[in-house]
């Protein structure tokens, strides 16, 4: 039997959809008409759309065949850990101390610090994760945000931190990837598999479960003690059906299977999974078809938040365009009217466009062809920026939480596009979201809208940063901070504590741009980004919303960090009131006054730090450098025995600039707008004589 939900946002559950030609109806008006912009009706995402199951495997096939052969063919793609694009990191107390028991080396409570979230109580995966008195650090090649593992490379190793001074390499696994840790289950994600292992004996940790992968991991979280996965993985027509994103359990029927009412891309299939992870029990799941490209997850105890992106094809938009235009003589008129009627891919569309305008062009006088030519093409930026919000769309599913049943409860849809996980946020019942709208041809804006619990619009605050796009976002009780980006920075404050009348308060802008942002106190917010290709931090004073101004600001000697690619790279330690910035040379501690308190070299790009009673612990591929927090010395030092001889001696994690744009099918969608270049691997440099300074 056929079910059916309300959606816009079914589609992939998580993908960005790049909806084929079919998906919209392309005017047909007679000439006469077409002359009259006013009788034309713009091609528009619909932001009502149905999803539904399909009613047989063969129908799951035929949507596949028809959706592909619109979009020009399948781009499964490999999908890597989200984090690898994210910027921000969680409330200033997000990096929680917990009092354990015990402890030695001078540190009475033997705090130490885990992982940066977004929402406490949901664990992110990461490559360092700590327990009580006990780290586990996964080392490998990083690139992209993703972690690549080969045969016979990486290993996970266990340190014993119960005396903070001089921790001990007790053990380690011959698995590596991105860790999550659930009381004594240390869960390892890799490329290839899943493994769950039993660490209650530190030095002799013991697999206890495993399970292979078809696909993807896009995403993971850990919440109540549930091990959630989001699994992305190609769709083919050899076969399709049925959808095995595990190698050893059974697949998920066709007839299971989420798609939306409208045609779309469908090239690959999103499963959401709930798991025990001490066992790798399966509870639940649910899968969806969409397309290759990801737009946001964001994950609270309860929900899972999946977007994806709509935009209407260029050729679409552009067609519908010269069919309102009164520019056009109505041989040409004629000749739309005739493409109108014909079943293109969105190539072929363009090509039969781009002819017929330039066999218009060929039938004017010559003397007036280049006037022509920008009278068309500044009346299409005209037409596209005043629907811009009509023709690119975020479509949002809630997937609702229950005990171990997952079900999809609610959908809705914004215009624009979130950056990434920390565009959205869930506050008091509203779900708040940051979103660019830059439909191809428009001026870009940014926007932020607030939805109430069944995923309608309440209300938005628009049009920050003209022609420019968001770089980092940061939600905070009722104030959002957003940073917009193209040539210069705009640190935007807004008010959200009205859902109906979000309001922008106040902005400011300085040289280069901040993707990260953590708050501070309530009247503080650091941002982390790059000026002149070079890592940038710097503290904006926002006690007057409506007037942020710049407190502090510092450039490194550094043009790379990992807090670029991923906000676990950041530690701030509320106990001494300092943070930790890793780079390519090693890593930087200042006080949130950017006062430098320390450098600690590392002999290859320093990747992750942890605080332990009052001792960092600064780790780097090679090893681990412990530093005493009272006098910010070094006391010790952990080296890692090398199982990758054979392997490149510096395995690095890519710097990462913004997420690309979504791109549509269309093969002429542009890339992304002009914006700075991160270096793809640290300099390969000659050491300082002394520790690097940071530069007023």
């Amino acid at each position: 039997m056929r079910r059916s939900l309300q959606a816009v946002v079914l589609l992939a559950a998580i993908a960005t959809v790049a909806v084929g030609v079919g998906a919209f109806a392309l005017m047909t008006d007679s000439p006469g008409d077409a002359n009259d912009p006013a009788t034309t009706d713009p091609p528009t995402v619909d932001d009502d759309a149905s999803v539904e199951q399909f009613e047989s495997d063969a129908a799951f096939e035929s949507y596949v065949r028809e959706a592909q052969r619109d979009s020009g063919g399948i781009f499964g793609g490999v999908v890597t850990f989200q984090g690898g694009a994210e910027v921000a990191v969680e409330t200033a107390d997000a990096s929680v101390a917990r009092g354990e028991a015990g402890g030695a080396g001078g540190a009475s409570d033997t705090r130490i610090s885990e992982t940066n979230v977004q929402v406490g109580g949901v664990a992110e995966p990461d490559r360092l994760q700590t327990g009580q008195q006990t780290l586990f650090y996964a080392d490998g090649r990083y690139w992209g945000g993703g972690y690549v593992r080969e045969d016979g490379y990486g290993r996970t190793r266990i340190i014993d931190a119960s005396d903070p001074a001089a921790p001990d390499l007790i053990g380690g696994i011959d698995d590596s990837g991105q860790l999550l840790l659930v009381n004594d289950t240390l869960v390892v994600l890799s490329n290839e598999r899943v493994t769950g292992y039993d660490v209650s004996d530190r030095e002799n940790p013991e697999q206890v479960w495993e399970v292979g992968l078809n696909a993807h991991i896009q995403t993971a979280r850990m919440t109540e003690g549930r091990l959630v996965l989001v699994l992305q993985q190609g769709v083919t027509l050899d076969g399709p059906c049925p959808i095995e994103p595990f190698t050893d359990r059974p697949g998920t029927a066709c007839t299971d299977v989420y798609h939306p009412g409208a045609d779309a891309d469908a090239s690959v299939t999103y499963t959401v999974v709930s798991m025990d992870p001490h066992t790798g029990d399966e509870h639940d799941r649910v899968t969806f078809l969409g397309t290759r490209q990801h737009s946001a997850t964001y994950v609270t105890n309860d929900s899972v938040y999946l977007t994806y992106t709509q935009r209407v094809p260029y050729a679409e938009t552009y067609q519908a365009y010269l069919q309102g235009s009164d520019l056009l003589d109505e041989r040409a008129h004629d000749r739309l009217d005739e493409l109108a009627t014909y079943d293109l891919t969105a190539s072929a569309r363009m090509t039969e466009l781009h002819a017929l305008v330039q066999d218009w062009l060929a039938r004017q006088p010559a003397d007036e062809r280049q006037q022509l030519r920008e009278d068309l093409q500044s009346g299409y930026t005209e037409y596209v920026d005043e629907r811009k919000r009509d023709l690119l769309r975020s479509g949002i599913v809630r997937i609702d939480r229950d005990g171990d049943s997952l079900s999809v409860a609610e959908t809705g849809s914004v215009p624009g596009r979130p950056l990434n996980q920390w565009a959205l946020d869930e506050h008091e019942g509203t779900l708040r979201i940051a979103t660019t709208v830059d439909p191809r041809g428009a001026t870009s804006v940014n926007d932020v809208y607030t939805l109430d619990g069944s995923l309608e619009i309440q209300g938005s605050a628009r049009n920050m940063g003209e022609t420019e796009q968001i770089y980092s976002v940061r939600f905070e009780g009722d104030t959002a901070y957003v940073v917009t980006f193209r040539q210069i920075d705009p640190f935007y404050t807004l008010d959200l504590s009205d859902p109906e009348n979000p309001e922008i308060q106040g902005e400011l802008k300085l040289p280069g741009f901040s993707r990260y942002l953590h708050p501070l106190s309530e009247d503080r917010v650091l941002g982390i980004g790059e000026e002149d290709g070079q890592v940038k931090a710097t503290v904006f004073d926002v006690s007057d919303p409506e007037n942020p101004t710049v407190a502090e600001s510092r450039i490194l000697d550094a043009r790379w960090s990992a807090v670029a690619q991923t906000h676990h790279a950041f530690l701030y330690d509320q106990r001494h009131d300092v943070f930790f910035l890793p780079t390519e040379r090693g890593g930087y501690v200042f006080d949130t006054e950017l006062n430098q308190q320390a450098f600690v070299r590392t002999d290859s790009p320093a990747t992750r730090a942890a605080y332990v009673g009052d001792y960092l612990y600064v780790f780097s591929n090679d090893g681990l450098t412990v530093v005493d927090e009272e006098t910010w010395e070094p006391v010790s030092e952990l080296p890692f025995d090398r199982v990758d001889a054979e392997q490149p001696t510096e395995p690095v994690e890519e710097p990462a600039g913004p997420e690309p744009r979504p791109v549509d099918s269309d093969a002429d969608e542009p890339n992304a707008p002009d914006e700075p270049v991160w270096p793809v691997e640290p300099v390969d440099a000659e050491w300082p004589a002394g520790p690097p300074e940071a530069a007023q």
